[in-house]
């Protein structure tokens, strides 16, 4: 199903340096400000470490792991099993030069096999306006749960129709 180049790994301490820039990548609302771009660099940094922080705090569990193709690190994803073996995908994330090639559709089938084999479902929260990421959860076959004003919370289960 997936070519064999590609490879999911946990994160180790020598991705630090791209964990950091695939953050700072995903950040356009904050690198198109008109201000200093130091204090940019720095605002993107303490953010990334709010975001760590949170991640930790209200998914102790969370698993993250580097997307590597052909030896070069393009994507990561972070997601958690809780005690009743449901998988949530907490962020999902590829650099801008590698979108639109199927990077994100291949982690999220990883993780949808996981789910498969262990007779689990997988959610996730997704942001009203990002459209690509709705897209590619809905024609993955995630079904809308649950929403608020800014995001949805959706749901898949194996041999559940979208």
């Amino acid at each position: 199903m997936s070519p064999p180049d590609f490879h999911l790994r946990p994160v180790d301490e020598r991705d630090q340096d791209f964990i950091a820039a695939l953050y700072r990548s995903t950040r356009e609302d904050l690198l198109g400000l008109p201000m200093d771009p130091i204090f940019i660099d720095n605002l993107i940094r303490s953010q990334q470490q709010i975001h760590a922080l949170g991640v930790q705090q209200h998914y102790p569990n969370a698993q993250t792991n580097v997307l590597e193709y052909q030896g070069q690190l393009l994507g990561r994803m972070v997601f958690e099993r809780n005690t009743t073996g449901d998988i949530r995908l907490i962020d999902i994330a590829v650099l801008p030069s590698a979108q639109r090639q199927g990077l994100a559709r291949y982690m999220l089938q990883y993780l949808q096999q996981l789910a498969d084999t262990h007779q689990a479902s997988l959610s996730l929260r997704v942001f009203k306006n990002n459209l690509k990421a709705r897209r590619l959860y809905l024609s993955a076959g995630f079904q809308l749960v649950d929403e608020d004003e800014v995001s949805e919370q959706m749901c898949w289960r194996a041999g559940v129709a979208a």
